[in-house]
């Protein structure tokens, strides 16, 4: 099941927290020198400011990026810095490139850190939180109301 590897790689990698950790470390894994400012960084992957800086702080201190000041701006290079002893990350990589993997891995990292290593919710607790799901309504538009309005306006044709 996706939800079990996804549990499996993020307890092998040990610093995620948030979805933004992940989106970040994806895409350092694909662009593994880059040369940002923090806003842009935060713009190309989706994410406010704060967090943003919240989660590269997080990969920082996990020393799976590095992080050097440009002495002629306020962009900052970042190097992936993962290297030969993340031998998790092909196996992330490889997970996380599908729909289903990506899904399963930001469904994992919602989860408060201590419900993560126990399985699906229980029957009850889904059924309960389906009660109070928003589900999605069909609009129906009132003929009786469009033709009674296109009726009463003068010079129009009644269909």
């Amino acid at each position: 099941m996706d939800l079990d590897q996804a549990r499996y790689l993020l307890d092998r990698i040990g610093a995620l927290r948030h979805p933004c950790d992940l989106d970040l470390l994806l895409f350092f894994a694909r662009h593994p020198r880059t040369l940002l400012t923090s806003e842009q960084l935060a713009a190309l992957i989706g994410y406010g400011l704060q967090q943003t800086a919240e989660s590269l702080d997080l990969l920082l201190n996990a020393e799976l990026l590095t992080r050097t000041q440009n002495p002629t701006g306020a962009a900052r290079m970042y190097v992936l810095a993962a290297g030969p002893n993340a031998e998790w990350l092909p196996s992330l990589l490889e997970f996380a490139s599908t729909r289903s993997g990506r899904l399963a891995m930001r469904r994992v990292l919602a989860r408060p850190r201590g419900k993560r290593t126990a399985g699906l919710a229980a029957p009850a607790e889904r059924d309960a939180t389906a009660a109070h799901a928003t589900r999605p309504s069909l609009v129906r538009r009132r003929t009786d109301v469009v033709q009674h309005a296109s009726a009463d306006r003068p010079g129009r044709k009644k269909r």
